[in-house]
């Protein structure tokens, strides 16, 4: 029997207005009510650009209500002298003696240790594993070939990011930048990519491609041009309300699996984004619940009580978030090849504290 997606969703809410979800809240969170809140905020986002030089964006939730976050900010204010700010920034912690005192705060047996998610992705990646998804997948899926079904599409992905810059050399970044050109919304800076000269550039990767490991998937992408035509076409008719390309668009669900699955229902209070419409909330939160039976134990079933966003001035569980996020993006961009003396410091408190990511191997979690 087909779901009725509606009354799925609906009977799992409690009759509140989900349509108008995300809330705009005010007032102090506090956990006096039958649901926790958790706190959660990103750091290093760009949206659908995934080609600059920030190369880390990552999400941090944090089971905490203001109640419990204002004591937490206030001291660390005090011990750190900052009195001009209006809040707490992951900015104020980039000098050694500043960061230590982040770690007492998140490490283990610290008072938010395990209180905190950490979810993150490298951008790049993220571009080639778009360009995977959206077009050789597509292209698969006419073709009744399932390249999820056994993780034939995360291994491609890894497979073109790992050996692509070895095998098209200089032609590999303008490819990588072509393709985001191409499936990006909005084109702030240069001349935006059409389909045309995406696929000279693809014919031309091929023949200069000298690892065959490249060539076959530069193969696959030749044959996917309808498919970049239908990815236009949405694009610029904004067809969904989910942006194609930004990352924080699989981090959020990513921590809200997590919290459900870990503490049962919950309300989430986010920091204001413009990513965050009640069109985009309420598609988000369908995908979450009402779910294939096949992907339950890829990706289980979550869902939330209540969503809202929020000014992190006004939320001191925001800034607490704020602080996890920007914690976790410098350690694992270290990890990435981008060393920084903070990154060493923090590490050790905030490497347990990630739990996924959308990287190029798994490595991060193997050292």
């Amino acid at each position: 029997m087909p779901i009725d997606e509606d009354n799925a969703l609906s009977g799992q809410y409690h009759d509140w207005d989900i349509d108008s979800w995300p809330i705009a809240q005010q007032d102090p969170t506090k956990d006096d009510q039958q649901f926790p809140w958790v706190a959660a905020d990103e750091s290093g986002t760009t949206g659908e650009n995934l080609t600059d030089r920030q190369s880390v964006i990552a999400h941090a939730a944090l089971k905490i209500d203001d109640d419990m976050a204002a004591p937490l900010v206030e001291d660390l204010r005090r011990r750190l002298r900052i009195t001009q700010a209006r809040e707490l920034k992951f900015s104020h912690f980039s000098k050694e003696r500043a960061a230590r005192e982040l770690v007492e705060l998140f490490e283990s047996g610290g008072p938010l240790a395990d209180r905190t998610n950490i979810v993150v992705a490298e951008k790049r990646f993220v571009a080639v594993s778009k360009m995977i998804d959206l077009l050789i997948e597509e292209w698969a899926y006419d073709h009744d070939i399932d390249l999820y079904r056994n993780g034939s599409a995360r291994r491609m992905a890894r497979t073109f990011f790992r050996d692509g810059p070895r095998a098209l050399k200089d032609a590999w970044e303008p490819l990588i930048v072509a393709f985001v050109g191409l499936a990006r919304a909005v084109q702030r800076q240069g001349v935006k990519e059409d389909v045309q000269s995406f696929y000279r550039r693809l014919d031309q990767a091929r023949w200069i491609c000298h690892r065959r490991s490249v060539e076959e998937i530069l193969i696959l992408l030749l044959e996917t041009r309808p498919y970049a035509e239908r990815l236009v076409y949405d694009t610029t008719h904004r067809t969904s309300s989910v942006p194609h390309l930004d990352p924080l668009a699989a981090l959020i669900p990513d921590n809200i699996r997590y919290w459900y699955q870990t503490s049962g229902d919950f309300r989430l209070l986010h920091d204001e984004h413009s990513l965050l419409t009640p069109d985009f909330v309420m598609l988000m939160l369908r995908a979450l619940w009402v779910t294939h039976p096949s992907l339950v134990g890829i990706a289980p079933k979550a869902r939330v009580a209540y969503f809202a966003t929020g000014k992190s001035s006004e939320h001191p569980s925001i800034q607490l978030a704020d602080l996890a996020a920007g914690a976790g993006r410098v350690v694992v961009a270290a990890h990435l090849g981008q060393i920084t003396p903070t990154a060493s410091i923090l590490k050790s408190a905030f490497a347990p504290l990630i739990t996924w990511g959308l990287l190029p191997d798994s490595s991060f979690w193997e050292s």
